[in-house]
């Protein structure tokens, strides 16, 4: 009996051996489980956290900012931008007024700004590729600075051309240039005048571009162009009695063409237009007595020669 009970205690050991190690073996690979799962979620994590703190941290990386510089020119500032990083958009305002934006994409480029009226602090921003949003303030103090350009004015008839520049400061000088020519300078005799007057001779017949520019002594510059035709004006070449006809005998002529005759004789108007031609003669009744007459001819240029008489006629 003693040797069956002592059989039965070993496998009954035996039993309990086997059977302990099983429960062990899930809880370790349960907490395996959740501790792969938290590590790869704790990866997830790390792993946009640095996403967004490197964008943060190149949105606020102060290397290789833009250089701005400006530069008054007149009643404009002018702005160069020079930068390494691209240049997405270029936005600036005066002190409370509405924000002005501009797409640039671009590393170098200038924008013209007009000034204020009065002294003022000028804010831009600079969104560049890298994210970040850089800001220049500048106060723009405009206290007894001349902003003003000068005025430029060409008239002429014929082949006289006159250029008159004026400001409301001292005149420098003044330049012109007639088409693909040399450009020609003239200082201000005087010290302080706020007018110059030249005359631009020797004119080749024909039309031409003069291009003027006027600065005065506080540095604004003014530019001017205009397309002019140098022509002589029209003549009146004949006014001859037919005593035959008692007609008056009129005749005018222009190199380049005459293009409209007006005669008024005693009141009576007689015109003539789109002639286009180089000479033309016109002949008008005559009246006993006090004749008036007035005539104006107008070339294809548009200058105009005037001619009045006043001569007794009998039959």
């Amino acid at each position: 009996m003693n040797q069956i009970l002592m059989v039965e205690n070993k496998k009954k050991a035996k039993t309990k051996k086997s059977k302990g190690p099983s429960q062990p073996v899930g809880i370790k690979n349960i907490v395996r489980f959740f501790a792969v799962a938290i590590i790869i979620f704790a990866l997830c994590i790390i792993g946009h956290s640095s996403y967004a703190l490197y964008r943060d941290a190149k949105g606020n990386n102060t290397e290789d900012l833009p250089i701005v510089s400006m530069t008054r020119v007149n009643d404009t500032l002018v702005v160069d931008v020079q930068s390494v990083n691209q240049i997405d958009r270029f936005r600036y305002s005066w002190s409370n007024s509405e924000e002005m934006s501009i797409t640039e994409e671009a590393t170098n480029f200038q924008e013209t700004i007009i000034l204020p009226s009065e002294n003022n602090t000028l804010t831009i921003i600079l969104e560049d590729e890298t994210g970040r949003a850089i800001t220049y303030t500048k106060e723009i103090i405009l206290d007894g600075i001349d902003i003003v350009k000068p005025t430029i004015n060409i008239s002429g008839e014929g082949e006289n051309v006159v250029i008159v520049a004026t400001d409301d400061t001292d005149l420098d000088y003044i330049t012109y240039q007639i088409d693909d020519g040399e450009e020609i300078r003239i200082d201000n005799p005087e010290e302080d005048e706020r007018s110059m007057q030249y005359n631009v001779t020797s004119m080749e017949r024909g039309e031409h571009t003069i291009y003027v520019t006027a600065a005065d002594k506080t540095g604004n510059i003014a530019e001017y162009e205009r397309t002019i035709i140098v022509s002589a004006k029209p003549e009146i070449t004949e006014l001859t009695i037919d005593e035959e006809t008692d007609k008056l005998i009129i005749g005018v002529a222009d190199m380049d063409g005459v293009q409209s005759l007006e005669i008024n004789l005693n009141g009576q108007v007689y015109t003539i237009n789109d002639i286009n031609r180089t000479e033309v003669r016109y002949s008008i009744d005559l009246v006993d007595g006090t004749n008036t007459l007035n005539i104006t001819v107008t070339n294809v240029n548009g200058l105009s020669t005037v001619g009045a008489t006043e001569f007794e006629y009998a039959r």
